[in-house]
């Protein structure tokens, strides 16, 4: 590997100072790696559970909801391969050993998906087989667990002050039509064609000022049968988002159960009852 290609390799930015296009392919590539184990696992069919039936709105339902999951599968990914690289570039070992890591990251990545999918599938398998035996109740009606997680990303100068009604705004609209996208591309492996797939879309914003801290939080329904809430807000020079996501038709609470608990670990806020 001669100088030019080296220094293409250990930085994660251009000249402009902003992410290079190379790294950004490199993260999502974790993401992708990430989503074919929650995949091949079993673990987004036990988080989701199979298609309530076989007419066309049940299975747009079925694919709105695998498209939230699998939204915020890749986003972490992405995030925690940034981050482990972040991790990398400020330890003390020597640029070529840095350099090989960061060259093997993505066999890593493949490979312990392949091997952790392997290795948990039939966890999932047993967990789905002893959930289906055990209730009474669809699972459309059943109310699922919520999963709830966060990321980390540099802010680009935005700050608190920037954080108005036209930048929410524009937020809720990307989060909204990132899942529609997800979910056509489901609906479409699913056999149907995407064009049909029209869901009900509810979608509300607000911010919330707790314990001097400016949070966005911005909610989804999709067709009563998905609820997600992310909680945004800016610490020093990075930008947090925490994701919460219900495969089933029941109410998030932003400040208790999981999504609470994530909310308080990341922001250090909280509103007692």
């Amino acid at each position: 590997m001669d100088k030019s290609t080296e220094g293409e390799v250990t930085s994660q930015k251009d000249k402009g100072g902003k992410p290079s296009r190379w790294w950004m392919l490199y993260h999502f590539w974790a993401g992708i790696c990430l989503k074919a184990y929650v995949d091949v696992s079993g673990l987004s069919k036990y988080v989701l559970g199979a298609p309530g039936g076989a007419d066309p709105s049940s299975a747009s339902s079925y694919a709105g909801s695998a498209a939230i999951l699998a939204v915020g599968v890749v986003v972490l990914g992405y995030f925690l391969s940034k981050s482990l690289i972040n991790i990398i570039d400020g330890s003390a070992m020597e640029n070529k050993v840095k350099m090989i890591l960061k060259t093997i990251l993505p066999i890593a990545y493949f490979a312990g998906a392949v091997f952790l999918a392997m290795a948990t599938a039939p966890l999932f398998a047993a967990s789905d087989s002893i959930q289906k035996t055990s209730t009474t109740i669809t699972q459309q009606s059943a109310m699922k667990p919520v999963m709830a997680f966060t990321t980390v990303q540099s802010s680009e100068g935005v700050t608190e002050a920037d954080l108005n009604q036209t930048a929410l705004a524009t937020l809720e609209t990307w989060i909204v039509e990132t899942i529609l996208q997800k979910g056509r591309n489901k609906y479409a492996e699913m056999g149907y064609n995407p064009k049909d797939f029209k869901p009900k879309v509810e979608a509300n914003s607000v911010y919330i000022t707790v314990g001097g801290k400016k949070l966005a939080v911005i909610k989804v329904n999709m067709d009563n049968s998905m609820r997600s809430v992310t909680i945004m807000g800016i610490k020093g020079t990075e930008l947090h988002r925490v994701s919460c996501i219900r495969a089933s038709n029941h109410d998030i609470p932003v400040w208790s159960g999981e999504c609470g608990k994530e909310v308080r670990k990341t922001f250090g806020v909280s509103i007692q009852p």
